[in-house]
Parts: C-alpha cells; structure tokens; sequence
C-alpha cells in the first residue's frame, strides 16, 4: 500500500490573464484572493510579462504575499466578502525582503491597526 503525502488542499496558484489567483488559510477559513502584475513585479523588483515568468516571482515572493493578504483579511471590516486582491500599492510601504522579521511586521501590525510609522 502507497500513501500519498499530505497536502494543505488550497489552490495552487494560478495566471488567469491579468492576475496570480490563489487561497490563503487564517481560522480554518479558506480565502481567494489574487495578485496583481504590477504587485508582483514590484515584489520582484523586475519586470515580468510572460506568464511563467510571473508565476516563478509568486513561488518565490510567497510568504510575503501571503503576508500581506493575510494584513489586508485583518484589516477588512466584518463581513465583507469576495476575491481579497492585492495591488502594487500595498507592497509599497514593505521592508526589503532581507530585514530583520521584526521590521517585516511593522506594515502587517499597521494595517491592522490603522496606525502608520
């Protein structure tokens, strides 16, 4: 008998033309939520058009887009629903991907609490 590895059961992300859509997970809840090129690239610092291309930068930008939907779930008032999207806007204010997990927080902390540095 074969087992199969266990897997988190959210979307995989994916490019739906314009965005990368995928699913965050807070409280047992699942979340759709979608990713804009101009955020994506803004993450990356680079320039993407191809669709792989997009892709490989949310593989490796993941855990901060995770982050940041995660801020931006928090911060929504009760009861809104639909697709969470993140914009190039709310990567702007981020630390750079090498500063210390403290500094990284700071913005999620913010948004949270509606308070700015």
């Amino acid at each position: 008998m074969t087992t199969s590895p266990v897997t988190s059961g959210l979307m995989h992300p994916r490019w739906d033309g314009r965005r990368a859509l995928f699913e965050i997970e807070d409280g047992g809840q699942r979340y759709a939520c979608a990713i804009s090129i101009g955020a994506l690239q803004e993450l990356s610092s680079h320039r993407h058009v191809k669709p792989v291309e997009l892709l490989r930068c949310f593989i490796e930008t993941r855990g901060r887009i995770e982050a940041i939907a995660l801020a931006k779930l928090h911060a929504r008032r009760s009861g809104l629903l639909g697709l969470l999207s993140i914009w190039a806007e709310d990567v702007d204010d981020l630390p750079p991907a090498g500063a210390p997990a403290v500094a990284q927080q700071a913005p999620q902390a913010q948004a949270m609490t509606g308070t700015s540095g």
